[in-house]
């Protein structure tokens, strides 16, 4: 563990390399996310204004932003988890001690670990029978493994987030009891 230290009347904890190149990547991730959503608003826009405006549409536009927008989503969510800005109700976590807010979040990461490895499997194993059958998308042809291959990246990464979470959690449990812990 890496001990805090004073600077200028204020408690700061030394971030390791690990932990910078990771905030560097989630930040560009994060960027690339937006300029990609920026991009399919202006796709949508375009579009729009060429079917109302002009009686011409773009071919295939919608399905790039059905496309853009699954993938979008799943990449979000390894973001999401790896920060732990899941939606959740607090309550009870919020009204017992540390220990018991630490087991609770053990067994949220654990959980969301099984599950999540059960769907990626799962769609890989749909991925596989896709690619087998050579599927591809109506409009532009674009090879079906495309659009769900991101549930297989989403849900496994978000797995293995979640099982380093839940390493961290379980690794910490043994230092998360204190004298004044309601548990």
């Amino acid at each position: 563990m890496i001990a805090p230290m004073a600077v200028n009347d204020q408690t700061v904890t030394p971030v390791s390399f690990a932990g910078q190149i990771s905030h560097a990547a989630a930040t560009a991730a994060r960027y690339l996310l937006g300029a990609v959503l920026i991009a399919m608003v202006l796709l949508n826009v375009v579009n729009a204004v060429g079917r109302y405006a002009f009686g011409a549409v773009l071919i295939g536009a919608d399905e790039v932003l059905v496309f853009g927008m699954v993938w979008m989503v799943m990449l979000g969510m390894l973001l999401v988890t790896a920060e732990g800005r899941h939606i959740a109700l607090d309550l009870l976590p919020a009204r017992v001690g540390p220990r018991t807010r630490l087991l609770l979040s053990l067994i949220a990461h654990a959980v969301m670990t099984l599950a999540c490895a059960y769907a990626a499997v799962q769609s890989f194993f749909f991925v596989q029978r896709i690619a087998a059958l050579g599927q591809t998308s109506m409009a532009l042809g674009l090879p079906m493994v495309i659009p769900h291959a991101a549930l297989v990246v989403g849900f496994g990464g978000t797995a293995v987030i979640a099982l380093t979470l839940a390493i961290g959690d379980l690794a910490r449990l043994p230092a998360a009891h204190s004298p004044k812990d309601r548990d």
